[in-house]
């Protein structure tokens, strides 16, 4: 197998998992239960959806933690016994266009990037993040020079697992399979992305949201997103 493209999630992947989205998936959730759920059922609200109060943080592995923009929808009108829908994308929306990111790297990222880099990868971002958030963080870390391909995430566009989140990449790269392509992600949806669109190698990382116990379908699951060199050069050397 030859992997030409590697795709990396941002937060919790190239980064530390950004606090910022914490903190606008409770707004989030508050908004969402002040204005559609009765005062007696608000506490089963806030469990369901994985924001604990006490400690102002959203669990691991709940909905608000790992689940894709629909997925939030789906929980919210089954809370709500409505359509909210498009409540929900407005209010998310305006949140992420009004958050400030808190960018710190994943230790050796930066190192790992430049490897793969001069080892002839090219090397792209997935993320549900938008185009603005993403470009936020390119900007400020200033490493445009890394990445070959941003795919973020915008209104009515495909998510992730969902394979056609792929399409820019196969649209900017005629000819490329599926199999020549990584993913490198902290969330059960990465690697969904990559048995969802028959990748060729899928690695889930345990710096951000997502449990080691959730990847049962990654190829790998490692510690942080740079053993990657060490997992391509252990490939090349099979192949």
């Amino acid at each position: 197998m030859t992997i030409k493209w590697i795709l990396f999630d941002k937060d919790g992947t190239l980064i530390d998992f950004d606090m910022s989205w914490m903190k606008i998936g409770i707004q989030m959730v508050d908004q969402f239960v002040e204005r559609f759920i009765s005062e007696e059922d608000q506490a089963h609200a806030y469990q369901t959806l994985g924001v604990n109060k006490e400690k102002n943080q959203i669990e691991p592995g709940t909905p608000m933690a790992c689940g894709s923009l629909d997925e939030i929808i789906q929980n919210f009108n089954a809370l709500a016994g409505e359509d909210v829908g498009e409540w929900t994308r407005k209010t998310s929306q305006y949140l992420i266009d009004h958050r400030v990111p808190e960018i710190k790297w994943i230790d050796g990222m930066v190192e790992a990037l430049e490897t793969l880099k001069a080892d002839g990868y090219h090397i792209g971002i997935i993320t549900s993040d938008t185009k603005k958030g993403t470009d936020q963080f390119i900007e400020s870390t200033d490493t445009e020079a890394f990445f070959d391909l941003v795919i973020s995430t915008e209104s009515n566009a495909a998510e992730k697992p969902d394979p056609a989140v792929l399409k820019p990449l196969f649209a900017q790269e005629k000819g490329l399979k599926a199999e020549e392509i990584a993913i490198v992600g902290d969330t059960p949806n990465d690697i969904q992305t990559a048995v969802n669109a028959g990748l060729g190698l899928s690695v889930a990382v345990l710096t951000g949201v997502g449990q080691a116990h959730e990847f049962k379908h990654a190829d790998y699951v490692v510690e942080k997103a740079p053993e990657i060199v060490s997992i391509l050069k252990g490939e090349d050397t099979e192949s």
